[in-house]
This record gives structure tokens, C-alpha cells and sequence, in this order.
């Protein structure tokens, strides 16, 4: 017959728990306010008010511990995505200013035509120049 309440008081405990955490805290607490409450008096009544207790508490503990994570979560996400805001408006900033670059060396090829000079004759010919 002890069972019997254990289980029906261990399963209502773990169905008001949402998550994991929520259900093993609860299930954690029924059975030890369970056993809390059968070592009082080692009757049925006891037992049963121990495991509602306990799994009440385990639950209230279990959600807020998961208030607290989220809220450190939200802090992280909310730093990550402003400092995220300040990268991209400073990469904008320095690409549409020129701030940051390197000048580039291009090269171009310039054609020299044929000629003469002082009596030497040059044929036409392509150079190629480094232009900065």
C-alpha cells in the first residue's frame, strides 16, 4: 500500500515540473520530504505531507535557479549583441572613411612607341610602371 501512494505522490511531482530541472528537483524533493515525513511518525499522513512539501520546495528551488540562469543568459546576449552593434558601426565607419587602409600599388603597363633619339632608334615597346 506504501508504494502504491509513493508512486501516485512521486508521479503528481514530476508532471508540475516543466523541464528537467524542474523534475528531477521536484522528484528530489518529494523523496526526501517523503522520508522526512515517514521518519516522523512512520504513517501514511506524514509521508504524504513530507513528499507535497518537499517536492514544493524542490520546485520553487528548481525555478529559481532556472529565473537566475536565464537572467545571466539575457546579460550575455545583451553584451555580446551591443559589442556586436559597436564592431559593425566601427568596421562601417573605417571602410567608408579610407581609415585603416593600405595604400595600393598598382601596376600599369604604358606603350613607348617607336622613335629616335640622338641618332639611336628606339621600336615601340610596352614597360610596365608601379603607380602608387
Amino acid at each position: 500500500m506504501m508504494d502504491k501512494y509513493m508512486y501516485s505522490v512521486g508521479l503528481m511531482c514530476l508532471l508540475t515540473g516543466c523541464t528537467f530541472r524542474d523534475a528531477g528537483y521536484t522528484a528530489l524533493g518529494a523523496g526526501a520530504g517523503a522520508g522526512i515525513g515517514y521518519s516522523i511518525h512512520h504513517n501514511v499522513k506524514d509521508t504524504l505531507i513530507g513528499g507535497l512539501g518537499g517536492a514544493l520546495v524542490g520546485n520553487v528551488l528548481a525555478q529559481w535557479q532556472d529565473k537566475s540562469d536565464k537572467t545571466k543568459q539575457d546579460k550575455s546576449y545583451k553584451e555580446g549583441y551591443n559589442q556586436a552593434k559597436v564592431d559593425v558601426a566601427t568596421k562601417n565607419w573605417d571602410d567608408n572613411t579610407g581609415k585603416n587602409q593600405e595604400p595600393q600599388k598598382q601596376l600599369v603597363t604604358v606603350t613607348v612607341p617607336k622613335g629616335e633619339e640622338n641618332g639611336v632608334i628606339y621600336d615601340q615597346r610596352e614597360i610596365t610602371v608601379e603607380d602608387d
